[in-house]
């Protein structure tokens, strides 16, 4: 059996019942209710959503806060989860961890790009510099075989980032295997419907996934890929980095199969040519993604994404 795959069923067999950041929460809503004396849940639920929208509930009102106080479910939007962070008593520091770690959410999101003078215009232009020299770096490590494969003028390479990251991403998924060499039909594949969704990661505007900026750093990483590099990128972009033992809102160790698949990549790949370490990684990303399809695990695909279905069928692949 492929190792990839036997990591993957390590980790999803070592799934916890409950996350770790479900207790968490837990235990700073009984914080908040031992100090405020309150005598129940009902009434610990109801202080909540008085504190949050300073009205009184109605019955259907206080179901939305009892999941959120037990981790059933999490407040769907910033703008909530900050009163619902406030209403319970949390600090600066618990409040960036219930962003980062339970709701898997940047410290900062950005509308639009902060007028000069912005308390956080610094903050969004060395986050804008970490991105650009990511992609950079990418367009850098193209093979010149690669931009003959694909037609694409040198001078111009820049301009195709899109293109290059949606080819990558569609070969290291299930949607297309076809070995380890680059796909033939790379030249005729459409990117296009992922242009508005590219640009605004590209520019960091809008509430951003962790798993999409996770995606993003990984792919324009390969081949120069290790974990401290994906930790430096993830907590410079606002996120909580690699920690073993965290779960996605969904309970999926997403974390733990992407330590060990890095940590694999170190083994076998050290010292090897870049290009070797390339093929290597994009081989076992889609062994890897086709297991997980094949075995129901959809959560634990941390690179995959619905558009690339649509593109791959415009393309015929």
């Amino acid at each position: 059996m492929d190792k990839v795959i036997e990591l993957a069923e390590r980790v999803i067999s070592r799934e916890p019942a409950c996350r770790e950041e479900t207790r968490w929460i837990q235990r700073q809503v009984n914080r908040f209710a031992a100090a405020e004396g309150f005598r129940g849940r009902a009434e610990t639920d109801r202080a909540i959503y008085e504190r949050m929208y300073a009205k009184m509930p109605l019955p259907k009102d206080m179901v939305k806060i009892r999941y959120w106080r037990t981790g059933r479910h999490l407040p769907s939007g910033r703008r909530e989860a900050l009163m619902f962070a406030g209403a319970i008593g949390l600090d600066a520091e618990e409040t960036q961890y219930f962003l980062q770690a339970c709701m898997e959410k940047s410290d900062v999101v950005f509308e639009a790009p902060p007028e000069p003078g912005d308390v956080h215009e610094a903050l969004y232009r060395s986050r804008i510099s970490l991105m650009e020299t990511m992609i950079s770096e990418y367009i850098a490590q193209v093979p010149p075989s690669r931009i003959i494969q694909l037609n694409i003028p040198y001078e111009r390479l820049a301009a195709y980032a899109r293109h290059l990251y949606c080819i990558d991403a569609l070969n290291a998924s299930a949607v297309c295997l076809q070995g380890p060499k680059e796909q033939a039909e790379e030249s005729h594949f459409s990117s296009m419907n992922y242009e508005s969704e590219f640009l605004r990661v590209r520019r960091l505007l809008g509430e951003i996934p962790r798993q999409t900026m996770l995606r993003h750093i990984f792919l324009l990483g390969i081949p120069y890929l290790n974990r401290s590099i994906v930790d430096e990128r993830l907590s410079g972009l606002g996120y909580l980095p690699l920690t073993e033992g965290h779960t996605g809102s969904g309970g999926a160790a997403v974390d733990d199969l992407v330590i060990g698949l890095l940590a694999l990549y170190e083994e076998c790949c050290r010292g090897r040519e870049p290009l070797k370490c390339r093929q290597w990684m994009f081989e076992r990303l889609r062994t890897l993604d086709q297991y997980l399809q094949d075995s129901g695990n959809e959560q634990y695909r941390f690179l995959y994404f619905r558009s690339l279905s649509t593109m791959a069928a415009y393309s015929g692949l």
